[in-house]
Order: structure tokens, then sequence, then C-alpha cells
């Protein structure tokens, strides 16, 4: 049994307003990948990371959470190493490292003094991202049970706001001032983001949630169940309409395992995916169907994401094993694209997380890519194979923590705030100890 605090109502009611708001604010402004919107996130987050590390009890934590945590720590620390100034000479024998030194050399611009990275800014924008979530994680685990369902309903709820913004700017169509970003998609729903994939992606995180919050409502016989429903389906036409193909199935899917796995009978499911299905083909046959068509039309072996993998592998070949250290992906690629390939727009990112990683972390990154695959197993095998019991919002979040890391083998949704906040929050669900009444349960 682990140890039980007491904890004032009043104070978590407060803590719980707080950990509401940052949620606001990562959806709000947290949709794009650099700007003024980090930093009122980051602003924001200030406050809990102060006391996410004031109410932190490491004893009163299950074991899944003190392995999530350990891990975002490990990787702060690696980007700390990272930064560590090291001699030249010492540098010279990093891989890679020896051409550049040689070309500052001759550029007569050779300093004394190097860190390991080779993007020293972005290794800290790295590090202070990988610092808001964990704070996130450990504030977001530090609360109970109910105090973390009213923040998904929070979060679902944003969701559905953000969502009917979608909407607007697929009507209104290229030329919306309701696009908040100078570099966006032209056309689609993109909400708060900058990227519509990233949008679709968060839809696809919110609606197994909001699915799971109709079941649970269900099951107590509560009135809510019908508005949670109508969340579910305002998500998946807002993926929908965001014209992401990716983002799209995910959204899809997650939404058909979580009526599979919410409900107690299988005949109830299969009619229940069922329902859901034909009313979504329906609804994205009136809205959407045009620009998802346009979209399937185009020949994916022409996608720029796989010459980036293709030349991007090079890259992780080449700066194994210590990388090129976090944040500095568009300096260790480009020089591996041939000229000829190059087309108006350049590899800020690989497209490919795990890819990214093991370019900028080296072997640190493919422990750290284990290390998450081997938790999400486990929380995947015991949560929703193995157990006789399965609380619907649980399964939800569960089945809300996967949609990210599949959507990252394709694309970098990870690196905004905004799904940094919905991960760490479904992230602190999935990782709890469920239907338990120990401890802040």
């Amino acid at each position: 049994m682990l140890p039980v605090r007491t904890i004032p109502q009043g104070e978590d009611r407060a803590l719980e307003f707080l950990a509401a708001a940052l949620v606001v604010s990562a959806f709000a402004f947290g949709g794009g990948s650099r700007g003024l919107g980090d930093v009122i996130v980051l602003l924001t987050s200030l406050p809990v990371l102060f006391v996410a590390c004031l109410r932190w009890s490491w004893a009163m934590q299950p074991l899944p959470v003190r392995v999530a945590v350990l891990t975002v720590a490990g990787a702060i620390a690696w980007h700390a190493v990272q930064l560590i100034l090291l001699p030249a000479s010492w540098i010279r024998f990093l891989p890679m490292r020896a051409e550049m030194l040689a070309d500052l050399e001759v550029a007569q611009a050779a300093p004394s003094w190097l860190p390991m990275t080779l993007d020293r800014w972005g290794t800290i924008r790295s590090m202070v991202a990988l610092t808001v979530f964990g704070a996130m994680l450990s504030m977001f685990s530090s609360l109970g049970r109910g105090g973390r369902i009213r923040l998904l309903k929070v979060a679902v709820l944003t969701g559905c706001a953000m969502s009917l913004l979608g909407y607007a700017q697929a009507a209104a169509g290229q030329r919306s001032g309701l696009r908040f970003y100078d570099y966006h998609h032209m056309i689609g729903a993109l909400g708060t983001f900058a990227n519509r994939n990233h949008f679709a992606c968060l839809m696809a995180m919110l609606a197994p949630i909001a699915i799971g919050l109709a079941a649970q409502a269900t099951k107590a016989r509560k009135t809510g169940a019908l508005m949670w429903h109508g969340a579910a389906t305002t998500l998946l036409l807002a993926a929908g309409l965001s014209f992401s193909r990716t983002g799209f199935v995910l959204a899809c899917a997650s939404a058909v395992a979580a009526f599979l796995l919410t409900s107690s009978r299988l005949k109830r499911s299969l009619l229940g995916v069922a329902f859901a299905v034909l009313a979504a083909a329906g609804l994205i046959t009136a809205y959407a169907w045009s620009g998802l068509s346009a979209r399937l039309q185009q020949d994916p072996l022409k996608d720029l994401r796989w010459q980036y993998v293709r030349y991007g592998w090079q890259a992780v070949k080449a700066y194994f094993p210590y990388g090129s250290g976090p944040g500095s992906f568009q300096h260790a690629y480009a020089p591996f694209e041939p000229v000829a390939k190059m087309g108006h727009v350049y590899a800020l990112h690989a497209h490919n997380e795990f890819l990214e990683l093991a370019l900028e972390w080296g072997l640190v990154g493919g422990v750290f890519i284990i290390a998450v695959l081997v938790l999400l197993f486990f929380v995947v095998r015991n949560k929703l194979i193995v157990a006789e019991r399965r609380s619907a919002i649980l399964v939800g979040s569960v089945v809300a923590t996967t949609v990210p890391m599949l959507h990252s083998l394709v694309d970098y949704p990870l690196r905004t705030y905004a799904i940094m906040a919905a991960l760490a929050l479904a992230s602190s669900m999935a990782l709890s100890r469920g239907d338990s009444k120990g401890g802040r349960e």
C-alpha cells in the first residue's frame, strides 16, 4: 500500500484551476513550433512547474508514473550534458565535427570551447519544452482521479471550441483572416494551429476521451452522455475538415477503438461502431469529402516526407553514436540532401519523430524511444487487454496516448505545446492506478 496524504479540498480545487488554465493556454497558443504563442504557454507553465516541484511525492506515485518521470528527467539531463562547453580539440573527435571545425578554421572563426550540440539554442528550446512537459505530467499526476477527469472535460470542451473555429476557417477558404500564423496550410480547418496535421492529431486524441466520458455518463445514468457523444462527433468532423489524411484515419481508428473497448457487450459495441461510422461518413461526405478526395488523389510517393527519411537515415549513421544535439535537425540534415532534390521549402523537422530523435540524440535517443515504447506497451496491455475491469474514461485516455505516437511515424506533433499538454493529461490518467481508491485516487 502506498502512503496516503490528505490534501485540503480547497487546495486541490485551486491547483485544478491552475492546471485547467495551462491546458486552455496550451490549446489556444501552443499550436506553433516557435514564436510568441510558445512564450505565453511557457509563462503560464512557470507556476505549474513551481507547484509541481513542491507537491511531487515519489512515495505516493505508482510505478508507471515514476518510470515516466524518470525517463523525462533523464532526457532533460542529456540536454544539459550536450550544453557543457568542452575544448575544441575534444569536440573534433565527435562524428562530423572535424569537418565543421576545419571550415571554421578556414574562416578564422574557430572557437576554443564548444558544446557537443550543433545548435545551442535549439537544444535549450528542446530542454525547456521537455521541462514544461515534465511539469505538466507531474502536476496532473499529483491530482486526484476526480480532478483529472474534470481536466479531461475541460480539454474536450476546449477542443470543441477549436473545432467550431476550424469549421469557420474551412468555410472561409484561403483568404480567411481566422488563420493566426504567417506560415500555415491555406485550406481546411486548423483551429489555433499552424499545421492542419497537428490540429487533426489533437482532435484524434480528444475524440476517444469524449467517447469515454459518454460511456461513463451512460453507465452512471447521467444526462451528460448525449453531450459527450455530440462532442465526439464534433471532434471527428473537425479532423475530417482538416483534410489531413493521417490525422483523419487516426481519428476514426481511435474512435472505433474507444467504442469497442468501452462497451460491456460486443453486440452493443458493434452496433455503436456501425452507427458512428455511418454518421461520420454522412457528415464527411456532405462537408469534407471534396478536400479529402483531393488529398487522397495525390501520389504519396512524391511526398517530401520520404525524402527526409531517406537522407535523414544517412545523417543518423554519420552522427552515430553521439548525435548532432537536440534541436539541431535542420543543420545536421541539410548537408545530406542533394542540391537537385531541394525544393522551395527546407526541412525544419524529419516528419518522423523516431528518426529525428535518433539523429539528434544518437544512441541515447534509441534508449529513450525504447523506454517510451515499452512503457506504452505495458500500459496498453495492463489497462486494455488483461484488465478485468475497465473504466471508460481510463480506456479513452489510454487510446489517446497512442495517437501521437503513431502520428509521429509520419509527422512531428509532439513538437507543439498543445499536443504535449494533451499527452501529459491523458498519460497522467493512463499511468494512474485506474479505479483504485488508494492514495490520491
